[in-house]
C-alpha cells in the first residue's frame, strides 16, 4: 500500500475497506442502472471523446460510458489495488493506481467529460478545493 497518501481517508479506502467494497458493488443490476443513468446525462451532451473518472473502482461508471460512446477515450483513477485488478479487465481505459491528488493535471491531461461518483463525500474537506480543481 502506498505511503504517501496525505489523508487518512486515502488510506481508508486503499486498505481493507476499499477491498471490501469492491465485493459489495460488483453485479450486472449495479451496471444496467449506470448505463441507465448516462445515457440521460450523456443525452444532454455535445461531442463528448474523452472521459475521466477519479474514483474509478472497478470501472462500472467507464463501462456504462463505454457502450454509450464506445469511441471515446477513457481514464480512470483508482486508489484501491484490488479494484484496479477489476478495473484493467475493462479494455480500453488508461489506469492510473493511486490517489487523485497523486496526479498532477498534466499527466492526468484534459477530458471532455469528468466525473466523481460517490468519492467527493469521502475526501477530506481541507483538499475538496483540490478535488473540484482536478475535476475541473
Amino acid at each position: 500500500m502506498e505511503s504517501n497518501f496525505k489523508t487518512e481517508q486515502e488510506s481508508f479506502w486503499a486498505g481493507e475497506f476499499g477491498n471490501a467494497y469492491v465485493q459489495r458493488n460488483d453485479g450486472a443490476k449495479s451496471l444496467a442502472a449506470r448505463t441507465a443513468q448516462f445515457s440521460k446525462i450523456l443525452g444532454r451532451t455535445r461531442g463528448v471523446s474523452s472521459v475521466l473518472e477519479l474514483g474509478a473502482n472497478i470501472g462500472y461508471n467507464l463501462l456504462a460510458i463505454q457502450r454509450l460512446l464506445p469511441a471515446c477515450a477513457f481514464t480512470g483513477v483508482e486508489i484501491n489495488a484490488t479494484a484496479v485488478e477489476q478495473l484493467q479487465r475493462v479494455s480500453g481505459v488508461k489506469i492510473h493506481q493511486g490517489s487523485m491528488f497523486n496526479f498532477t493535471p498534466e499527466v492526468l491531461g484534459q477530458h471532455d467529460f469528468t466525473l466523481s461518483a460517490g468519492v467527493l463525500i469521502h475526501i477530506n474537506p481541507d483538499l475538496l478545493q483540490d478535488a473540484y480543481q482536478r475535476l475541473y
